[in-house]
């Protein structure tokens, strides 16, 4: 008799892949809290990766788990503009990534030297970027509906540059470095438009501190 080929792989948060395992070993993983409703999931039969959640046989054992969070629709979004390049099922996907929190006015959602383990896209309110210099506070940039901040951490995993601060009731869509590490493994086509957006705002934002920095550089040097 040929032997039964079990039919699926986890991917797992410390980027190690595990199985193959068939679908009861696999609902015992979930039960046991080893496989969450945002794991990755290859199907060996399909070729396809999803998340635990999308998976016949197991998304009912994660729906209890996830009524309860709130769940961004993908039309909200797609108002977030380094999103914009994504179809309605990128999005769908995408929405899986995150969560949604919510900071009340005056809030320090990120301070420097924290560590940086995660990004934010501003859904409503607005989030003041800052850095204080000899207890002077410095504005470095305000994220309002459809900007971003926190993504150099998707890059380098280093520590915070400056603090986050809601200037007034915000709610953010919050995404780890680790869930889009995987999701880049996983799902490149989802995951590569959104890092060339990112590295495009990214590179705005060095073009434009490179000119201050030459207009300050000849102006210093007019001085002389």
């Amino acid at each position: 008799m040929e032997a039964h080929v079990a039919s699926f792989k986890v991917w797992a948060l410390d980027d190690v892949v595990y199985g193959p395992v068939e679908l009861e070993e696999l609902r015992g993983w979930a039960r046991d809290e080893r496989v969450s409703a945002e794991s990755w999931i290859y199907c060996v039969t399909t070729r396809r990766w999803s998340t635990a959640l999308e998976l016949p046989g197991l998304r009912e054992l994660f729906v209890c788990d996830t009524e309860p969070a709130a769940v961004v629709r993908p039309g909200v979004l797609r108002r977030i503009r380094v999103l914009g390049d994504l179809s309605d099922e990128q999005l769908t996907i995408f929405a899986r990534l995150g969560e949604v929190v919510h900071f009340p006015p005056f809030t320090t959602i990120m301070k420097v030297g924290s560590a940086g383990d995660s990004m934010f896209f501003v859904l409503d309110g607005q989030v003041r970027l800052r850095i204080f210099v000899k207890e002077r506070e410095i504005l470095i940039a305000v994220q309002e509906a459809g900007g971003v901040f926190g993504q150099i951490s998707l890059f380098d995993s280093g520590p915070r540059v400056t603090d986050a601060v809601s200037d007034s009731p915000v709610m953010l869509f919050k995404v780890t470095a680790a869930a889009f590490r995987q999701l880049c493994r996983a799902q490149p086509e989802v995951a590569t438009p959104v890092l060339l957006a990112l590295g495009r705002t990214l590179a705005t934002r060095i073009r434009t501190d490179d000119k201050h920095l030459c207009e300050m550089v000849a102006m210093s040097a007019s001085v002389r």
